[in-house]
């Protein structure tokens, strides 16, 4: 499952569109394990009122996987497609940082 949160972009093909932070989280609950790939966006406009940007999701899945609440594919690969380089790259250092611990529970 590719999950792809942007407030107007359209995704790839074969993604899942997500227009809000509190939306992923459920679906990042329930379908964790079966995530591949969460490409995100981090300024949502006028959906952040519902959870946040995107930099809000990483921060909170980082707290989540390491607390046990999530379960997470260890391979999963989580990107920024964030037109502010500055937010790109803070949302893939968090992600660096869910992978690497992902991988020392292996």
């Amino acid at each position: 499952m590719k999950i792809y949160l942007d407030d107007w972009r359209e995704p790839p093909p074969g993604y899942v569109l997500v227009k809000t932070v509190n939306d992923l989280k459920e679906i990042v609950r329930k379908f964790g394990p079966r995530i591949e790939l969460l490409d995100l966006d981090n300024y949502l406009e006028e959906y952040s009122r519902f959870g946040g940007n995107g930099i809000d999701f990483v921060r909170w899945l980082e707290e989540a996987v390491y607390t046990g609440e999530v379960e997470l594919n260890p391979d999963v690969k989580i990107v920024s497609h964030s037109s502010d380089p500055y937010m790109r790259e803070e949302i893939e250092e968090v992600g660096r940082r869910i992978k690497a611990y992902l991988r020392s529970r292996r």
